[in-house]
């Protein structure tokens, strides 16, 4: 019976496919339009405008081929033009020689084709700088210049919860309620959850950042909004480069970038080595990771892009602080209040070093991506990857779980006319399934996280499939409407037998082992997306829109297999899935050729949210909040008065409150409404000032960081510290063209929290009422006091 559900799922996605090669043979009943060069022209000069760029772009590509044929000395001479920046965020970037004339975020993934992202959307977008000037150690420390996300530290050196317009906030490890891709293949998994451990700063040209619920275009857990990372491709690196880098607290990391392009290839492959010994006792780590990246051009029209990425993680966990033994030392490893008897098991233990807390993590992912340009306004792509999850944990209880994940997307975009008017299509289908098999023993807390009894092991299935598509018409020159709609139906089966923890006293009373009960759950739901933006662009640097988008997140397994009435092991079958509604305005503008602003202000409200709540003792369960709303304001501004100098800075201000919400307690049933929706930051402001001399190499950068407190409990009686800290940077590029061996050399000084602050990293959920009770909950992860950090990175060959 289970083959045969095997076989009729993969029939269903074949039977998406052929219906998106169909589509493709009549691309031309679909539309997509491009961005138009003159607003003066009618909307039938600036569409033909546009298909002639892609048209001369294709030619071109041809006559490079046919001269790269011919014998060298008998290539002409090419004299190219510096390229113009395109953006505020090119102008202090080294002038190249671009072959585009448009931002990074409007090339395919696969080619070099011009393929316009979508309109109506609160999108930003990390420089290159970021990451060549300080080869950064996390992703935290390039995100933090984009406005309306917060980054927060979690279970290891790169694992940082994400949160988005306060979506994401509640998350205390790896990331939730947001979809995350690298170069176009989803990072995230079927059930949601996304891990930064596999992305390593070094890699990166640009991080793309899509703010606002977009379940239309992301489906499942988009609630937040989108993260891109994309890497660097061969063509940014053309040869072999090594870095070498050291600091503080034991710090030191080793990689190699070794890339080409050729007429038909562009290979870049990459490779890293990490290791400290960690700011927090018992938080030493090491992991290794390797990103390969190939893109072939089949002929001129196709084009495939083979990625695979895999991590190794081994680092030691420490337990959350209380407030207490933050402010006494806040570099201990946390845990040492609780109830621990060594050898022993006990379930509320959280003593890191007795408990031996880490994290062994394996995680790989192998996926393709095939386009083909059908004619010359109709591209078809589709993805298909292999994403294995294979983890050991050690906490208070010790988890091993493996998650094989399948998944596939299909994509088909058209520029078009509805009549005479332009018109840019899209539409899409998707399918995805991931396995869990897993098991859950004890730790008896000896200090080594030796495995005790088996007190769980389970077995699940996620299967997602839907589609959706988009229109963008241009209705009246410079005004464009958007819609869009996305639906998913999901099904959920998982079963779980769990295990008596401890040898009940007594006649007659089981042994730890023994066999306690059994639960399962098999839940389906269907959820619709729909999306709509008015978009008016006077002019080419100038942009205002009003959206109002949708997102939705269905439950995980473990939400399913506690009853939310006993709170005992069984089936919740009231669980709904979470969602949000997203309503914005914002703004775009060049105000001078050297001062680029975005103001956006957001209303969002969220629905079901699901939360967990003790129902009495140690059970629990997770139920949903009725309904939260999270308003603000996104400011983000670039300034570049003279060549070389660049001021930005980027501010975050989020109000969010409970509409609806009876909190449940050991006295009962609590009113919530009013009240501060915890773990929301209000105030998060980035700015930074920077120079960097062409001539001479030299640059350098001096940064601020500024968090406002926020209240961490549902009473709204405890808060998070805030917290200002400066940074400072000092690089140097020295080109070696004399050399044949060495063609550059980048090297860096890094000063991190100037002033040795003492600061919180991340704070998560607590329970408690009144602030001394709220107080002793483990709650803090201290960010790293003054550290300096060095490297080179050199260019070879």
């Amino acid at each position: 019976m289970c083959e045969l559900v095997r076989v009729s799922r993969w029939g269903y996605a074949i039977a998406v496919g052929l219906f998106v090669m169909c589509a493709a043979g009549n691309g031309k009943a679909l539309a997509q339009d491009t961005p138009s060069s003159d607003t003066s022209a009618s909307p039938r000069e600036r569409a033909l405008r546009d298909q002639l760029k892609n048209i001369l772009q294709e030619l071109d590509e041809l006559q490079q081929k046919k001269e790269s044929e011919k014998p060298e000395a008998e290539r002409p001479t090419i004299i190219k033009e510096k390229a113009e920046p395109t953006s505020p965020e090119a102008a202090t970037e080294p002038a190249s020689d671009a072959k585009t004339d448009f931002d990074m975020s409007d090339m395919s993934i696969v080619s070099e084709r011009f393929q316009k992202r979508s309109e109506g959307m609160s999108f930003s977008a990390t420089v290159p700088a970021e990451t060549q000037s300080q080869p950064t150690r996390t992703m935290k420390e390039s995100l933090e210049a984009v406005p309306g996300i917060v980054l927060r530290q979690a279970n290891g050196p790169r694992d940082f919860s994400i949160m988005i317009r306060g979506l994401g906030a509640k998350t205390a490890f790896a990331i939730r309620d947001i979809k995350v891709y690298e170069d176009g293949i989803s990072q995230t998994q079927s059930d949601g959850l996304s891990r930064l451990d596999i992305q390593d700063p070094w890699f990166m040209r640009s991080t793309e950042v899509i703010r606002g619920a977009s379940s239309s275009l992301y489906d499942n857990y988009a609630l937040g909004g989108m993260v891109h990372f994309r890497t660097r491709r061969g063509r940014d690196i053309r040869g072999l480069e090594t870095f070498f880098s050291g600091g503080s607290f034991g710090y030191q990391k080793y990689g190699v970038a070794i890339g080409q392009e050729t007429d038909k290839f562009d290979i870049a492959m990459f490779g890293s080595q990490m290791a400290a010994d960690g700011f927090i006792q018992h938080s030493n780590y090491n992991t290794q990771t390797i990103n390969f990246n190939v893109r072939y051009k089949l002929d001129d029209r196709q084009n495939f892009y083979f990625k695979a990425i895999t991590n190794w993680l081994n680092t030691k966990v420490p337990t959350r602080l209380t407030q207490g033994q933050f402010f006494g030392n806040e570099r201990q490893a946390g845990g040492a209040q609780t109830l621990c008897t060594p050898g022993t098991y006990n379930g509320g233990c959280a003593n890191a070093l007795l408990l031996d807390q880490s994290r062994v993590d394996r995680r790989t992912i192998i996926g393709g991506i095939y386009e083909r340009q059908i004619d010359a306004n109709t591209v078809l792509t589709v993805e298909a990857d292999y994403d294995l999850k294979d983890i050991q944990q050690s906490f208070s209880q010790i988890f091993e779980n493996t998650n094989p994940n399948y998944k596939s997307y299909a994509d088909l975009r058209h520029d078009g006319r509805l009549g005479t008017l332009p018109l840019k299509s899209y539409v899409g289908f998707f399918v995805n399934q991931m396995e869990q098999n897993g098991n859950t023993f004890q730790n008896l807390a000896d200090g080594f996280g030796t495995k005790g009894t088996l007190l769980q092991n389970s077995r699940g299935t996620i299967f997602n499939i839907g589609g959706r598509f988009r229109e963008e018409l241009e209705f009246y020159p410079n005004w464009i409407l958007a819609v869009g709609l996305g639906f998913e139906q999901s099904r959920i089966n998982v079963q779980a037998t769990n295990y008596v923890p401890n040898d009940i006293p007594g006649p007659g009373g089981p042994d730890a082992g023994a066999l306690a009960n059994r639960a399962s759950a098999n839940r389906t739901f269907s959820n619709w997306a729909p999306e709509g933006a008015l978009i008016w662009k006077p002019s080419e640097d100038r942009r205002h829109w009003i959206r109002a988008s949708t997102g939705y997140g269905i439950p995980q397994f473990a939400n399913l297999l506690r009853n939310p009435i006993t709170g005992e092991p069984g089936t919740n079958f009231n669980l709904k899935p979470q969602k949000n509604l997203n309503l914005e305005i914002g703004t775009e503008v060049s105000l001078h050729p050297t001062l680029f602003v975005q103001v956006v202000g957001f209303y969002t409200f969220f629905k079901d949210e699901i939360i967990t709540q003790v129902i009495s003792g140690n059970n629990t369960a997770s139920v949903n909040a009725d309904s939260s709303r999270y308003r603000g304001v996104e400011v983000f501004a670039d300034w570049r008065p003279v060549s070389g100098l660049r001021v930005s800075g980027a501010y975050t201000h989020i109000n969010a409150e409970y509409i609806n919400f009876s909190d449940r307690s050991a006295a009962g049933f609590i009113i919530r409404d009013g009240k501060h929706v915890p773990n929301v930051p209000t105030d998060i402001l980035n700015g930074k000032l920077e120079y960097y001399h062409v001539s001479t190499g030299w640059g350098a950068w001096v940064e601020g960081n500024y968090s406002n407190s926020y209240f961490l409990n549902n009473n709204n009686t405890f808060g998070f510290p805030s917290y200002v800290i400066g940074n400072v940077n000092v690089h140097k590029n020295i080109e070696l063209s004399q050399s044949s061996w060495f063609r550059f050399a980048k090297l860096f000084i890094q000063v991190d929290n100037i002033a040795d602050t003492k600061y919180a990293a991340s704070g998560q959920v607590i329970t408690g009422e009144t602030h001394a009770d709220a107080a002793g909950r483990q709650i803090f992860y201290a960010g790293y006091g003054r550290a300096i950090y060095g490297g080179v990175t050199l260019g070879l060959f």
